[in-house]
């Protein structure tokens, strides 16, 4: 399961991911990663921190993160609604964690028995089930956490804006100089922000956002190629297999065909 770039429904989304690697991204829901072999490098608002095995991070709610995988990695992750989050709710809503990141030492046991049913397939499949768990992960951690009221640094607020934007537009057509038109900043100021906070310059992260939309699109529909990345926002079909190729090693019709 790979995190997806949308305006998310409040649904709850919850799987296992190898080797996950996923550019700055945000959503209204809380995300929760725990590794279970290997490291993933999360970057939460900035801050960026290796999750080894046995470790988790926190997410609340329009925090720009990102993941990149060391080799051979393994984590569980689950996304939630503050409506799923119980007596926490509403705290989650006003404040976020001064560090989301916890060492395996300050896990406490029933949150570690909590991810281990969260891994089972059986337990994935029942809601009901699942929602029970992810209240005693957050009752075992939130006592760990020193919380901060919701206040965003300049730089900050600005990746923010950016990312939700081009989150909210990438199915259009779109270019720096607009996106830099529509946030009221310099695109050489944008596309430096771009290069320091989010390690790629714009093209690559348009692109990346595109990619897995349509990636998801394949995996999860039978709707014909090209739909589908016109749908995703890619210019022609040439430009979605380079771009395609390049990120997954093989073709979107071989993809589709290995039967996801």
């Amino acid at each position: 399961m790979n995190p997806f770039y949308e305006k998310r429904s409040g649904k709850l989304q919850i799987g296992v991911s190898d080797n996950m690697n996923f550019p700055a991204h945000l959503h209204d829901d809380v995300e929760v990663l725990y590794c279970l072999e290997g490291g993933v490098q999360v970057s939460v608002m900035g801050e960026t921190h290796l999750v080894g095995k046995g470790e988790c991070a926190v997410i609340f709610p329009e925090r720009v993160h990102s993941y990149r995988s060391e080799d051979n990695s393994r984590a569980l992750l689950f996304i939630f609604s503050t409506a799923m989050s119980g007596t926490y709710g509403r705290t989650i809503q006003k404040y976020y964690p001064e560090n989301p990141f916890l060492e395996k030492k300050d896990i406490p046991p029933d949150a570690r028995l909590a991810f281990r049913r969260l891994c089972s397939g059986d337990v994935q499949k029942d809601d009901k089930l699942c929602i029970a768990w992810i209240q005693v992960v957050l009752a075992s951690l939130f006592p760990r956490f020193e919380l901060r009221e919701d206040e965003r640094p300049e730089d900050m607020d600005l990746t923010y804006r950016l990312v939700r934007y081009v989150m909210e537009h990438f199915q259009e057509p779109l270019s720096l100089e607009e996106l830099a038109r529509n946030l009221h900043v310099n695109k050489y100021y944008l596309s430096h922000t771009f290069s320091s906070r989010l390690q790629m310059n714009f093209r690559e992260y348009l692109n990346r956002i595109r990619l897995e939309y349509a990636t998801q699109q394949i995996r999860s529909t039978r709707k014909p190629l090209t739909e589908i990345w016109e749908d995703a926002g890619f210019e022609s079909q040439r430009s979605f297999n380079r771009v395609f190729h390049e990120a997954v090693g093989m073709s979107p019709k071989e993809y589709r065909g290995r039967g996801w």
